[in-house]
């Protein structure tokens, strides 16, 4: 990478009454363009332009801003960010509170009022955070190869972070996820990320390392019409700016769902959701604005009946949200009846798989019991909420069990450790015993580490 084009500075979207930032201003990449830089790969760079792990920026210049009273005493070289971001470092780049907290963050130490546009922040209103992004780092090595080749800046497209998106939408291809040396997944945002590079064994992730190790490797063009039809969705989304929108997108997406179900004289959420490939009770919320779809089922519902993306957003004025769409209302009974029956046999099937789960050890989540049935947690509520509340509470309780074993294990290790450190005439510390931990990190545990304070009070070691 060219440091000098790392460091490209444009003065348009900086903050001009704050004349000197604490970290280098340096340019996001295409902003407002379908390849804009996502929020994961701009950190990697600001760490590559001050030449520190991308870990020890957040740690020492990011996160301290957030969470103030966090410990980072004895965080070891190479410690996982995933402590810090309760391994959720994918929803840096969606919309929630880590992401609204990490962009105001950045903004203030580079002085730059762009950085929200690295996100979803954006398009909080009108995208549903459910399968949104990708919970693990996706490439093409042939852009990387691409961008070195042409002497350009080494950086990642906001859109290979999207979960629907499998493909690079330059060259058509699929996206990667392996390293091709240590053939293991990369975090989005890890201690050693860097654009290009693998952020567990640090190797090249260009298109020549995967030729070198896969000499028979081809990426070959995709041609499917659904796929590309993403790609378009993808690009659309991500160039249009979603203020210039309908207000509300729950209403604007029932109206064109009720519009395109208006010719069929009965049970039209069930062949809705037969076209669209999802759950009656969704297509149910969706009709009557009362739930916004993902990012994958509005990209559907456009490839099925032939609309742009930004046309999804633009209510067909006229046509109600609930107009010709109550399963209830110019029903036969034979109709009420089949539903009823439905109704019936949904509750017993949940009734026996959540029963069945209360016999299971370990205790199993709802969301695993769930999606083991096939059905969503809302569901089983509807149906059983009692059962559901007893399967929770076991999990809350087998978890809190094995935390607490969890942290009795790591405080007599600690003990040993302290007690050795002692007899050889060293004071025990947190900082002196962490390094003697199977995992140092875990010292930095709120738990765990009020336990040793405790036991070195006791012995007055601190």
């Amino acid at each position: 990478m060219l440091m000098n084009e790392s460091h490209s500075f444009n003065s348009a979207d900086v903050n001009q009454n704050q004349q000197v930032s604490r970290l280098y201003s340096i340019q996001p990449i295409d902003c407002g363009l379908e390849n804009v830089e996502s929020l994961t790969s701009y950190i990697s760079r600001l760490a590559v332009a001050h030449c520190v792990p991308a870990g020890l920026l957040m740690t020492k210049e990011i996160t301290p801003l957030i969470k103030p009273k966090y410990n980072f005493a004895g965080e070891p070289q190479g410690g996982r960010l995933g402590r810090t971001f309760a391994n959720e470092t994918s929803a840096l780049n969606g919309y929630g509170s880590w992401a609204t907290e990490v962009v105001n963050v950045i903004e203030k130490l580079t002085c730059r009022t762009n950085i929200s546009k690295l996100t979803f922040l954006n398009w909080r209103k009108v995208l549903s955070n459910r399968k949104l992004l990708k919970q693990n780092r996706a490439w093409y090595p042939l852009c990387f190869s691409e961008l070195l080749d042409e002497s350009k800046v080494l950086y990642e497209p906001l859109n290979w972070s999207i979960e629907i998106l499998q493909l690079c939408s330059t060259h058509r291809t699929p996206l990667s996820n392996i390293c091709p040396h240590c053939e293991k997944e990369n975090s989005p945002l890890a201690w050693y990320s860097r654009p290009g590079f693998c952020s567990k064994c640090r190797g090249w992730l260009g298109i020549d390392a995967y030729r070198s190790k896969f000499p028979n490797l081809r990426f070959k063009v995709v041609k499917d019409e659904e796929q590309l039809h993403c790609i378009e969705c993808v690009r659309d989304l991500l160039c249009l700016s979603p203020d210039s929108f309908y207000d509300d997108v729950r209403v604007s997406i029932a109206s064109h769902l009720n519009h395109f179900s208006k010719d069929i004289s009965r049970d039209k959420y069930l062949c809705l959701a037969q076209v669209l490939d999802v759950s009656v009770q969704a297509v149910r919320e969706w009709c009557k604005g009362k739930s916004t779809p993902t990012l994958a089922s509005m990209i559907k519902i456009c490839y099925k009946f032939k609309i742009d993306f930004s046309t999804l957003f633009e209510p067909i004025y006229g046509v109600a949200v609930n107009e010709n769409c109550e399963l209830e209302k110019n029903h036969q009974d034979s109709s009420k009846k089949l539903v009823s029956r439905r109704s019936i046999e949904k509750q017993t099937l949940i009734k026996l798989a959540l029963e069945a789960a209360l016999l299971e050890n370990p205790p199993k989540s709802l969301n695993s019991v769930a999606n083991k049935s096939g059905m969503h947690p809302k569901t089983m509520r509807f149906y059983e909420r009692s059962l559901c509340k007893q399967v929770s509470n076991n999990y809350a309780r087998f978890r809190t069990q094995k935390k607490d074993e969890r942290i009795e294990g790591l405080l007599q290790e600690m003990k040993k450790i302290a007690q050795s450190l002692y007899s050889k005439g060293i004071i025990p510390t947190p900082s002196r015993i962490a390094p003697h931990m199977s995992n140092p990190a875990s010292i930095l545990t709120v738990e765990s580490r009020k336990k040793l304070e405790q036991f070195l009070q006791e012995n007055e070691w601190f």
